[in-house]
């Protein structure tokens, strides 16, 4: 069907077409900034370690485009993915209600299912997402008959770091450290850096058999406290509870008075990140190292907490609007990548893994990172004819298809049947 056919559909038809492709669109469009995320870093997955200097900086584009994308992308499009797996939740919670369906016992199941898939690839790739999402999705059950005040309350609390914001006001009021407590510090410190280089290397250099063993070890435990110290388990959960919000109120089927509600984010949102970017500019720019001691530390940690949620917001409602008031062709091309957004995901790991680590290609601290931007564009790029060609023919995506089968227990139509055929009895 072509855009002006699909545009001509009934209102009723258009109106159901537009709640769940906008919500693809916007995943799709979510794809793009992980995949550049991811490339930038070089699928490292982990701090960088002095022997490493500036990793893949080696000319002034690569260092612009550093800053930039510091600024404009880093953060921001995996908040827009993991709001958007809260909204997913909110979806099948109603479609299970409409047709008197078990609901909790067979989302645990698929949360089950979605761990061992992120596991598997957390062996491959250490920066894997999908098993916290899946440990954060038992979470959400239990918290799924919060009334809406409380999601939306509890929600913007975390996603703009609410714990992690008082632990920074209580840390200056605290006592100095004691000179022991200086002498552990620094043991810690030199510690991480010892484990930092030793990944490094392995990375960089080690067999797919090092790589696994180690990311093995390393464990859930790990990456959840990495996680919790960032606050990033928070700011998760938060983005969780406010997709369920969101999918609850129904905002994004294409409405006036929803239309009139992104206007209102849009703004509000643009102008909170244009304030708290500034925020951050003045208190030193963007830093992964240690905090900046002081009162200028934490405002600074919390303007950049609230610089990402709100850049994210802003992206999201410009999105949302474009779509629904121009029916730009560049957006309809990301509703199929969006459809198969777990097959995506996956797949741009495959092409990273492959690319940047020892195993594959071994380009990790090699290639620039305009280069490595431009490789991840370019894979994306392609995917997205495949996308629409694959999903013209079949009903799921590949990994998508396989986590439905095995959420019911047997195995799901895949092909689509063509016209004129009939469909087996």
């Amino acid at each position: 069907m072509t855009l002006p056919d699909r545009m001509s559909s009934t209102t009723t038809q258009n109106d159901k077409l537009d709640r769940i492709a906008v919500i693809d669109a916007l995943r799709g469009f979510s794809l793009i900034g992980i995949i550049v995320a991811h490339c930038a870093n070089q699928y490292l997955a982990g701090p960088t370690p002095p022997s490493a200097g500036t990793l893949n900086l080696f000319s002034p584009l690569d260092f612009a485009l550093n800053e930039t994308a510091g600024y404009l992308a880093f953060g921001k499009f995996f908040t827009i993915f993991s709001f958007l797996f809260g909204l997913s939740f909110a979806i099948q919670m109603d479609n299970s209600s409409k047709q008197n369906r078990p609901f909790v016992g067979r989302t645990i199941w698929r949360l089950v299912i979605l761990f061992t898939i992120g596991f598997i690839h957390s062996l491959f790739y250490s920066g894997d997402i999908l098993r916290i999402y899946a440990v954060l999705g038992l979470v959400l059950v239990a918290m799924r008959n919060l009334n809406n005040r409380w999601l939306l309350i509890l929600g913007l609390l975390l996603v703009f770091n609410a714990p992690l914001i008082v632990g920074r006001v209580q840390s200056q009021f605290a006592p100095p450290p004691t000179p022991s407590q200086i002498e552990a510090g620094k043991a810690q410190g030199s510690g991480f850096v010892t484990m930092a280089e030793a990944q490094f290397r392995i990375k960089q250099t080690g067999t797919l058999a090092e790589v696994v063993q180690m990311n093995a070890s390393g464990g859930l435990v790990g990456t959840l406290m990495f996680q919790l110290f960032t606050g990033r388990l928070f700011i998760t959960l938060g983005l969780f509870l406010l997709g369920l919000w969101a999918g609850r109120k129904r905002i994004f089927v294409d409405t006036p008075n929803h239309q009139r509600l992104f206007r209102q984010l849009l703004a509000a949102s643009g102008l909170l990140a244009l304030v708290s970017t500034g925020l951050v500019v003045l208190n030193g720019g963007l830093s992964f190292g240690p905090p900046t001691p002081g009162w200028g530390g934490v405002i600074g940690a919390t303007a950049f907490d609230v610089h990402q949620a709100t850049l994210s917001a802003f992206y999201v409602a410009g999105v949302t609007l474009l779509f629904w008031q121009t029916r730009a062709a560049l957006l309809w091309s990301l509703v199929a990548v969006g459809r198969k957004g777990l097959t995506t995901y996956l797949t741009d790991t495959a092409l990273g893994v492959m690319v940047f680590l020892g195993y594959g290609l071994g380009q990790l601290g090699h290639l620039g990172l305009a280069a490595s931007i431009g490789l991840g564009l370019a894979f994306f790029a392609l995917q997205i004819p495949f996308s629409n060609w694959w999903l013209a023919h079949y009903h799921y995506g590949p990994v998508e298809w396989l986590w439905r089968s095995l959420t019911y227990g047997r195995a799901q139509a895949g092909r689509k049947m063509s016209a004129g055929r009939v469909a087996p009895a």
